[in-house]
């Protein structure tokens, strides 16, 4: 149970959420370089996903009704791949050799896949009777053109790359990144690399913070170290200012000791 001059950390936190305004501004950037990013605006679709019924499976393309049974056969007559289809239609009594992403030829209602087909050259049999679709992504079956793929708001990661790219966009509209200034305060604190005096710790948390800001998505902005002096605070706050930082996260000097002047640096900047 928390002290009673000490806010809960859920509440602390609402306060923090309540008083913060969404980043307004939007930057288009080519999805190469969005990953990370939330979306500022709905991302619709430009095309249709697949545009056209395509294979599963490989395999052999023809009419369910033709190998009804096992004795019925059909006469092979050609060839459908991704990026080349079967320019003619399947006849009946006749078979096209599929492969996945292919697309389906006209006259052809199923798929028949490589597996279950008994072959003896050019004459093409089935093991089991197939059913009208088997094995076919119908047009549209992922996404068809003027739908929203990508909601507003959402965090683009590996799978909303590979849909906006999918969509045929190039490009995403995001948020502009969070700026984060991050200011140490104290004393007792030196840069890493820097010989502390007797009585002297090195600076380590503003890493830590900084870290966790770029994983959020933000832009750390490091400001340095402050000492407990109420100029030097002054003189951090400006540069959080300089800097157009959205948030401004103190480290230290934030208790009610002599030396803890932080709060009332930040009072007097209307913080």
């Amino acid at each position: 149970m928390a002290p009673k001059n000490l806010l809960p950390v859920s509440e602390a936190l609402a306060k923090i959420l309540a008083a913060a305004s969404p980043i307004a501004d939007i930057e288009t950037l080519p999805l190469a370089a969005a990953f990370g990013r939330t979306l500022a605006r709905d991302l619709v679709s430009t095309r249709t996903q697949p545009p056209f019924d395509v294979s599963a499976m490989d395999g052999y393309a023809l009419r369910a009704a033709d190998v009804a049974t096992p004795e019925k056969r059909v006469l092979l007559s050609g060839e459908s791949a991704a990026g080349r289809g079967f320019a003619g239609e399947v006849k009946p009594g006749e078979c096209v050799r599929i492969f996945t992403g292919a697309p389906i030829p006209k006259g052809a209602d199923t798929i028949l896949i490589q597996e279950d087909a008994t072959i003896e050259g050019a004459i093409i049999g089935a093991r089991e009777p197939l059913r009208v679709g088997q094995h076919i992504r119908i047009a549209g079956v992922d996404f068809r053109e003027g739908e929203i793929g990508l909601k507003a708001g959402v965090r683009l990661g590996p799978a909303e790359l590979a849909l906006a790219a999918a969509m045929n966009h190039p490009t995403a509209p995001v948020t502009r990144r969070p700026r984060v200034a991050i200011l140490a305060t104290g004393d007792e604190l030196v840069m890493p690399g820097e010989t502390p005096g007797p009585d002297q710790i090195v600076c380590s948390n503003p890493f830590a913070v900084a870290s966790y800001v770029e994983g959020a998505g933000g832009e750390p902005i490091d400001l340095g170290i402050a000492g407990d002096q109420f100029s030097e605070l002054e003189r951090g706050i400006s540069r959080a200012k300089e800097a157009k930082a959205d948030i401004l996260v103190t480290l230290g000097g934030a208790s009610v000791g002599d030396h803890d002047l932080v709060q009332s640096a930040l009072t007097k900047e209307g913080m």
